[in-house]
C-alpha cells in the first residue's frame, strides 16, 4: 500500500516510507520518536503519516508491519528463537529459557550506574514513594512495592488509574514516583508525569526508549527490556527484565542505610511468623 501511494506522499512522508522498506523489521521495534529521528522529520509528520494509511496511530502502523511478516507457522518470536506450532514442550522450555537470559544480558547492558545511584539517592530522600504502572507493568509496581515496602514504610502502591491520580495529587515536594512503563508514551504515565511535575515530585521511569515521551521529565531514567513484537502485548521477557532493575535498585537503596532496613525487616518478620502454622 505504501508503494502504491508513493507518489502522493510528501517529501518527508517517502523519507518514512523509504525507511521502513529499507528496515522494515527494525521499525517493529523502535517509537515513533526514534523512528521520526531516522527519518529526519517530525513526530507529528509520522502520526499524520500512519492516519493517511487509515491506520489507527503508530502502534497501528506497527501492527499492520509484523502482521505482514509473520510467519505462517509463528506463535511467538521470541530473542531466544522463535516458537513454532511444530516445537515440542522441550524446545519450547529451552527457547523460553535463552529468551529470559537475553533479556537479563540485555538489561545489565542497558543499565547506567550513574542513574542506578540517582535513583537510589531520590527514593532515600523521599517523603515517600508511589510505585505504579500499568497493564502487565502494575505487577511489576506491586512487586516493588512488596520488596521495597519491607525495608521501609514510605513505599506504597495503587492499581486503580483514578486512585493513582489521587494519591499523586497529594505529593510533596521531593516525593517520588517509581513508574514502569515499557514504552514511556501511554496516556496514563503522560497525565500522570504532569501531576508529578505540579506537586515538584520526583519521576523514576524505568522503560525501554530513552527518547520516549515521558523520558523528558524523568529526574532517573533506568533502561531495560528486550525488542518486543506487535503482537506479543507485553511480554514475560520485558518484566523479567524489570524485577532485574527491581532487584538491583533494592539492594542500592539497602546499602546506604543497612540499620534501617535490617530493623524493618525483623519487625516484618516477626509478624509473619504469626501467619505460619
Amino acid at each position: 500500500m505504501m508503494l502504491q501511494d508513493y507518489e502522493r506522499f510528501t517529501r518527508s512522508e517517502r523519507k518514512i516510507v523509504d525507511y521502513v522498506l529499507e528496515h522494515q523489521e527494525e521499525t517493529q521495534y523502535i517509537s515513533i520518536t526514534d523512528l521520526s529521528s531516522q527519518c529526519g522529520v517530525a513526530v507529528s509528520t509520522v502520526s499524520l503519516f500512519c492516519r493517511k494509511l487509515e491506520l489507527a496511530g503508530f502502534n497501528d502502523f506497527k501492527l499492520e508491519l509484523a502482521r505482514a511478516a509473520l510467519p505462517a507457522r509463528a506463535v511467538l518470536g521470541e530473542p531466544g528463537g522463535e516458537i513454532t506450532a511444530k516445537d515440542p514442550p522441550a524446545t519450547v522450555m529451552g527457547k523460553v529459557l535463552a529468551s529470559a537470559q537475553d533479556a537479563l544480558n540485555s538489561a545489565y547492558h542497558m543499565l547506567s550506574e550513574r542513574e542506578v545511584a540517582r535513583a537510589a539517592d531520590l527514593l532515600r530522600g523521599a517523603g515517600q514513594v508511589l510505585c505504579l504502572g500499568q497493564g502487565n507493568h502494575s505487577v511489576v509496581a506491586l512487586a516493588a512495592w512488596a520488596q521495597f515496602s519491607t525495608t521501609s514504610p514510605k513505599f506504597k502502591t495503587i492499581a486503580d488509574s483514578h486512585m493513582q491520580t489521587v494519591a499523586l495529587s497529594t505529593l510533596a515536594k521531593g516525593d517520588a514516583v517509581l513508574y514502569f512503563s515499557y514504552s514511556g508514551a501511554t496516556h496514563e504515565l503522560l497525565e500522570a508525569v504532569e501531576v508529578i511535575r505540579s506537586r515538584q515530585a520526583r519521576l523514576i521511569l524505568v522503560t525501554r526508549y530513552p527518547n520516549s515521551p515521558a523520558s523528558a521529565y524523568a529526574d532517573a531514567m533506568l533502561l531495560c527490556g528486550p525488542n518486543e513484537q506487535p503482537f506479543q502485548f507485553g511480554s514475560t521477557s520485558a518484566i523479567v527484565a524489570q524485577l532485574y532493575v527491581l532487584e538491583v535498585l533494592l539492594s542500592e537503596f539497602i546499602r546506604r542505610n543497612p540499620e534501617e532496613a535490617e530493623n524493618c525487616r525483623q519487625s516484618v518478620g516477626k509478624a509473619l511468623t504469626q501467619k505460619c502454622v
